[in-house]
């Protein structure tokens, strides 16, 4: 677990986050290893495909207790769940056990999945958040291309796709950096199992440092 100004962070693999803070919080848990016994205070789930929402990862980590926060894309995937959960959009801003987030939208502009058709339409209201813990905020961008409304995003951490195919290259998550603000320390996502390498998660480290941002690439790690 890395420890960012006493924020753990673990990457769990692909799209998937561990933060604890104040409480645990959960992103896109996808084909986790849970060790812990830890639950989940609060869950964000981007979108509704497979790798992003998957009732079987969890089924693992959330109690009675645990809230869901999700894109309106995301219910029928979280359907067998009872547990109390928040529906947003994009550009809407909430809390959950004072945990405040925003709502980004995420989608493509030039990944397409037929001719003129993309993967992750922008109509469909797909999500990135960021999350505030201990006074930092921390963007996870989902399943997105570079697009304009990261220019309104302020974050000292910053999660980033970098795999290609379905989302930005290590490229254009550079590019990407270039306008979300307050950038600390950037982290590559969305690598290492179905699409993008670990040279994917190298390149974006060295495009990012020569823009003058830290990053790291994360050893994926149990929940």
């Amino acid at each position: 677990m890395i420890d960012i100004d006493g924020v753990g962070l673990s990457w769990l693999g692909h799209a998937g986050f561990k933060l604890v803070g104040e409480l645990v919080v959960a992103i896109d848990p996808f084909r986790i290893t849970a060790v812990s016994g830890d639950k989940a205070d609060v869950v964000f789930i981007t979108h509704e495909h497979f790798d992003h929402c998957s009732p079987e990862d969890l089924v693992q980590i959330v109690s009675p207790e645990t809230v869901i926060v999700a894109p309106h894309v995301a219910r029928d995937c979280l359907a067998p769940f009872p547990n109390e959960k928040l529906f947003v959009e994009p550009f809407e801003k909430g809390e959950v056990f004072g945990v405040p987030f925003y709502t980004v939208p995420a989608y493509n502009v030039n990944k397409f999945r037929a001719p003129g058709q993309v993967f992750h339409p922008k109509e469909d209201g797909r999500v990135g958040y960021v999350i505030g813990l201990r006074g930092l905020r921390f963007y996870h961008a989902g399943d997105t291309d570079v697009i304009p409304e990261m220019s309104q995003v302020e974050a000292e951490v910053a999660m980033l796709p970098v795999s290609g195919v379905y989302v930005m290259t290590a490229e254009e998550a550079a590019e990407a950096l270039k306008l979300i603000r307050g950038v600390q320390l950037a982290i590559p996502m969305h690598w290492g199992a179905i699409v993008g390498s670990v040279e994917d998660a190298v390149r974006f480290k060295r495009l990012a440092e020569a823009l003058g941002v830290r990053s790291l690439v994360p050893e994926r790690e149990p929940w």
